[in-house]
């Protein structure tokens, strides 16, 4: 397995861990069926010389977190939940702090943004989402 790789799983398990019930997709699903879900990928601006320097890995994460809710009102007190890094086994902000070498897979990771706050009406019911942007630096052998 590569180290890529290794990182992908390292952020499925930390936020696992730290949130009950979540749905974890690496890439973009076809559907999301089950919420939470969160879809894990490689941030759309990478540096190859930045990213992949000799044998250290520099990499931002953009994870998005969908949940459904028929009320806006809901929706967004849910979302803010997800965002709060008070409340455990809820907050990605917790689940990614609590475990910063990813169960291991990567040296370290910090959070750098929280972006997108989005409300989208998907197949008549309504999803809010957020995205957290995620730096993780990891050497290997």
């Amino acid at each position: 397995m590569s180290g890529l790789s290794d990182i992908f799983d390292g952020i499925e398990t930390a936020l696992k861990n730290g949130i009950t019930g979540l749905q974890v997709y690496k890439g973009a699903p076809d559907a999301i069926n089950s919420y939470p879900a969160a879809v894990i990928d490689l941030d759309d601006s990478i540096d190859p010389l930045i990213a992949f320097n000799g044998n250290t890995f520099r990499l931002l994460f953009r994870i998005s977190l969908y949940i459904s809710s028929g009320k806006d009102e809901n929706g967004w007190k849910q979302l803010w939940d997800y965002m709060d890094p008070t409340v455990a086994n809820t907050s990605v902000i917790k689940a990614l702090r609590d475990n910063r070498s990813l169960d291991g897979k990567a040296d370290d990771s910090q959070i750098v943004k929280l972006d997108r706050r989005r409300r989208s009406e998907v197949g008549g019911g309504f999803l809010f989402a957020f995205d957290t942007v995620l730096d993780v630096v990891k050497t290997v052998a």
